[in-house]
């Protein structure tokens, strides 16, 4: 029962994350969750947007959660492991439709 606010840091974008992130705590304390995904990757046809033409950082990463547990953040969920493959991206070939 609640509510998870989802963020997808970006690679590059540390800064926007940490402005998100404190927003929402500012705004509703430990009163929703945070899910703080590092799960970014790259795929082919976005290669002309430079900014996005990696995968996140492991240090991009921990400097957000860093700055969240800093913030005082309790009630957040935060990814181990190897997330950023294209096993998470979905098949957008629109044969179900």
């Amino acid at each position: 029962k609640g509510i998870i606010v989802r963020i997808l840091v970006l690679p590059g974008h540390v800064n926007d994350s940490k402005k998100i992130i404190k927003y929402l705590y500012e705004k509703y304390k430990d009163n929703i969750i945070i899910s703080i995904m590092n799960q970014y990757t790259p795929i082919e046809h976005q290669k002309k947007y430079e900014n996005l033409n990696r995968k996140l950082s492991d240090n991009e990463y921990d400097e957000i959660i860093n700055y969240a547990c800093d913030l005082g953040i309790k009630n957040a969920f935060i990814q181990e492991g190897d997330t950023q493959n294209e096993s998470f991206i979905p098949n957008f070939d629109c044969s179900n439709l």
